[in-house]
Parts: structure tokens; sequence; C-alpha cells
């Protein structure tokens, strides 16, 4: 099976992408471990993009591509845009 590179959500203006290593670390968390793509980064992302997507409009940020990176030691999610992180969410 050919795997995404990255896989992408949009809410209102906002896109948010999560690649390659970020599949990894996600299928390392716990709730998330052994099950298969594409349903547990769908999953993640679905559940999670609301209140991504409000928390940004909330801090003034501009819409667009926010890359997602997965910390699983923290339990974190952070949001980089051009690789400057602008937010960061218990996951």
């Amino acid at each position: 099976m050919d795997r995404a590179r990255h896989y992408r959500i949009s809410r209102n203006e906002f896109t948010f992408v999560l690649d390659r290593d970020g599949v990894a670390a996600l299928k390392g968390l716990p709730d998330f471990e052994g099950r298969e793509e594409p349903a547990v980064v769908e999953e993640f992302l679905r559940t999670r993009v609301e209140a991504w997507a409000e928390a940004l409009v909330s801090a003034g940020a501009d819409g667009g591509d926010y890359e997602v990176r997965v910390d699983g030691h923290q339990g974190k999610a952070h949001l980089s845009r051009n690789g400057t992180l602008v937010f960061s969410a218990d996951l």
C-alpha cells in the first residue's frame, strides 16, 4: 500500500499537516499504538482540528498551513508555521 507522505485537514482558514515523522510518533502513543493508517491519523486530526482552529483564532494567528508535531514525551501536539512554534496543545 502506498502511504501518503503527509496528511492534511482543513478547518476554516487553517490547514493542519502531519508528516511521516508525525505519523510514526502518533502511532507510538498508547491510545493509537498498533492502529493502522490512514484511519488512525484521520481520527487523530478530525477530533482535534476544531479546538486547534479556535485556539489559533483566539490567539490572532493568520490562516494557512500549520505543521503538526506530535511529542509523546510531553503529551503535546506542537503547531508551527514556517518553522516557528505558534501553539502547543495537550494530546
